[in-house]
């Protein structure tokens, strides 16, 4: 029997590039709708998610109390890597003291609210929100991020430069007693929220 005597090194294939995300919008309701099953696959996979990120949550509080939060349609920023829902932000964009506002949907009525990423993406996929944020930056003049958790990718993601950023500790939830936060985030001047 004949022993190789092959010293090559074995071949290493290259690291696959990672896959660039594409970023969409929705802005309806029956959007939304169309969105739940991968929606709720994507909460699965987000183990600090909670059950008001949840679109058995999020959509009959829209549809219930969507137009006294705001009276336009949903703008609900989504990410995908190969045609996959792997990030998705609930926003809506309000009328306050003569500015818009951009929010979570679902605030006042949850215990914690957030985007849900993909755990492997969170950073860099609340980066790429920001980023489109940022490039639509003319239909809003401030974002104010309520309720988020200690551990939020979107308490702890960098602000892009030029960009004002306060956060606050805010009183704790009288249910949990867990500390929430606001981020308040601006591109122009600031404007009192």
């Amino acid at each position: 029997m004949a022993l190789s005597t092959d010293t090559t090194t074995p071949q290493l294939r290259p690291a696959r590039a990672p896959t660039p995300l594409e970023v969409e919008e929705v802005v309806s309701l029956r959007g939304l709708e169309q969105l739940q099953g991968e929606w709720r696959w994507l909460w699965t996979r987000c183990p600090t998610a909670t059950t008001f990120q949840r679109p058995e949550w999020l959509l009959p509080w829209f549809r219930n109390s969507g137009a006294s939060f705001s009276p336009q349609p949903p703008w609900v920023i989504t990410l995908r890597s190969e045609g996959r829902l792997v990030g998705l932000a609930p926003l809506a964009i309000r009328e306050e003291n003569g500015g818009r506002v951009v929010r979570l949907l679902g605030e006042g009525s949850a215990d914690h609210l957030d985007v849900l990423m993909d755990p492997q993406l969170a950073p860099h996929g609340v980066r790429l929100m920001f980023d489109w944020l940022a490039l639509n930056g003319e239909r809003w003049d401030t974002c104010v991020f309520e309720q988020l958790r200690e551990g939020s990718p979107l308490l702890h993601t960098p602000a892009p430069d030029g960009w004002g950023d306060r956060t606050e500790t805010r009183e704790p939830c009288p249910r949990t007693g867990l500390h929430h936060y606001r981020r308040v985030l601006w591109h122009g001047p600031e404007r009192k929220v």
